[in-house]
């Protein structure tokens, strides 16, 4: 019986570790996110994530932004033309890190609670 236990802490332990790990790893993307996006998106969709009414959308509580992740990453790649106006693409600018952990903000942000975004995610989506 006193194996078991032991056994038991053991992958406790393990699994508290790797969580922590993964937890750093994902914060790591969503400072590096927060620079780029202060330094590139802020002027337009602002700070607060609010956009400016009939200029720019906002991005916190947007459906596009919380959604289908492969939607927002075209988006930021390829850029978006829409009732408010034009994005511009990002496909030249950031690399894939760059972008995931870019869009890794957006989706954690503010009152969004959607999932991170791998730069593998992103690569398969470059053309």
């Amino acid at each position: 019986m006193r194996w078991a236990w032991i056994l038991f802490l053991t992958i406790a332990l393990a699994w508290s570790s790797l969580s922590s790990l993964q937890a750093q790893g994902t914060d790591k993307s969503y400072q590096e996110g927060k620079k780029l996006f202060e330094a590139t998106c802020a002027d337009c969709h602002r700070v607060n994530g609010q956009g400016l009414p009939a200029m720019f959308p906002a991005l916190d509580k947007s459906s596009l932004v919380v959604g289908d992740p492969n939607q927002v990453i075209d988006t930021v790649l390829f850029g978006r033309k829409g009732q408010l106006g034009q994005m511009p693409s990002w496909k030249d600018t950031f690399n894939d890190q760059q972008v995931a952990d870019l869009i890794t903000y957006i989706r954690q942000a503010w009152s969004n609670k959607a999932s991170a975004v791998t730069p593998d995610m992103v690569k398969k989506r470059r053309k």
